[in-house]
C-alpha cells in the first residue's frame, strides 16, 4: 500500500519533489524508492516530460487499477479503529446534508436500511463544503445540491446521482399584490429588494443573477440574513426571496411559482464507490425518491404546479 501510494502521489502532483514533499520524504528517497517499485513491476511507471513526470502507459495502467485498492485499504483502515475506539463489529459511515427537504428523507432511511452500521450526520450550510468533505474523503454520503451553469463535478471515487430536479419559488407577503397571482413573473419582481443567505455555495446567486439579467434588470440584494430573519421581513412586506418548491408553510408568506420557471435546483446524493453503503444505495435512493414525491404533494403550491407542468425537469445544455 505504501508503494501505491508513492505512485498515486507523484501522479497527482506530477513530480517527484512535490510528490515527496507532500509525502515528508526527501527528493532522493522518494525517487529512489520509485526505482525500486519499478524493479518490482517490471517496467518504468513514469517520464520526464517538460511538464514534469507523466505516467507511462505501464504507469497508467497501474494507477486506474490500483485507485480502488487505497480507497478499500483507507475504508478498512478507518473501520478498525472505530471498531477499537467504540467496540463494535458495525461500520461508521459519515453523513454530511445541506439544509433542505431531501436531508431528511434520505437521513432518516438510512437507519432502517441499514441498521448494521453507525453513523455520524452534520449539516452545512454550503455545498461547496459539502463536495470538498466528499473529494477528501471526509464524508460516505452526502446529500447536496447544485444549478445550472454551475454543475458539480464527482470527485475521483466518488458517484453523483440526481433523484430530482426542483423549481425554485418566491416567497412574497400575503399582503403584496402579486400574491393574488398562481404564477409570478420575474421580472414583475425587478423593483423589490431581495433576501439571500450571507453563505451562499457557489452557483447559487450566479443563477439567480443570470435569470434576472434575461428578465431585464439587475436585482437589489438588500438582505444578507438567516433564513428565519428573511421571513420575517418578508412577512413585513421588506423584501421577497427564494424558496424551496416543497417549502415548510410559513404563516405571513405566499410562495408562488414563477412563470416559465426560469431558476432551477438539483438535488444530489453522493457516496463513496467502494464505501460502506455502495450495496444499499439503490434502495436509499429509490425509498428517498418516493418519500419526496409523497411530501411534495402534500404542498398546494406545488402540488398544482405539477399537475400543470408535470416532471421531470432538465437543466438546460
Amino acid at each position: 500500500m505504501r508503494h501505491l501510494r508513492v505512485i498515486h502521489a507523484i501522479a497527482q502532483h506530477g513530480s517527484i519533489s512535490k510528490a515527496a514533499s507532500s509525502l515528508g520524504l526527501s527528493q532522493p528517497a522518494l525517487a529512489g524508492q520509485l526505482q525500486r517499485i519499478e524493479r518490482m513491476l517490471g517496467g518504468r511507471l513514469f517520464e520526464r516530460a517538460h511538464e514534469g513526470s507523466r505516467p507511462t502507459q505501464l504507469g497508467g495502467w497501474i494507477l486506474e487499477r490500483s485507485g480502488s485498492l487505497l480507497h478499500a485499504f483507507g475504508t478498512l483502515q478507518r473501520d478498525a479503529r472505530h471498531y477499537v475506539e467504540r467496540g463494535t463489529g458495525k461500520a461508521l459511515v459519515r453523513v454530511g446534508c445541506a439544509p433542505m427537504s431531501l436531508a431528511g428523507y434520505v437521513s432518516n432511511c438510512l437507519y432502517d436500511l441499514v441498521p448494521d452500521v453507525d453513523f455520524t450526520i452534520r449539516t452545512e450550510d454550503s455545498m461547496d463544503t459539502l463536495h470538498a468533505f466528499m473529494a477528501a474523503g471526509r464524508l460516505e454520503l452526502a446529500v447536496l445540491g447544485d444549478y445550472p451553469g454551475y454543475e458539480l463535478a464527482p470527485p475521483p471515487g466518488v458517484v453523483y446521482e440526481v433523484p430530482v430536479i426542483e423549481p425554485i419559488f418566491v416567497g412574497v407577503a400575503e399582503t403584496h399584490p402579486l400574491a393574488e397571482c398562481e404564477e409570478i413573473d420575474l421580472a414583475d419582481l425587478a423593483d423589490e429588494d431581495w433576501a439571500m443567505p450571507p453563505q451562499v455555495e457557489m452557483g447559487h446567486r450566479e443563477h439567480f443573477w443570470d435569470a434576472c439579467r434575461r428578465h431585464g434588470f439587475a436585482p437589489k440584494l438588500s438582505f444578507s440574513v438567516s433564513s428565519s430573519l428573511a421571513c420575517d421581513l418578508i412577512k413585513a412586506g421588506r423584501c421577497v426571496g427564494m424558496f424551496q418548491a416543497i417549502y415548510q408553510e410559513h404563516s405571513g408568506i405566499a410562495v408562488r411559482p414563477l412563470v416559465g420557471t426560469p431558476m432551477l435546483f438539483r438535488y444530489i446524493i453522493a457516496w463513496t464507490r467502494h464505501g460502506p453503503l455502495a450495496e444499499n444505495v439503490v434502495s436509499l435512493i429509490s425509498t428517498a425518491i418516493r418519500t419526496y414525491w409523497s411530501e411534495a404533494l402534500k404542498v398546494p403550491v406545488y402540488a398544482t404546479w405539477l399537475e400543470r407542468h408535470g416532471q421531470p425537469l432538465h437543466f438546460p445544455s
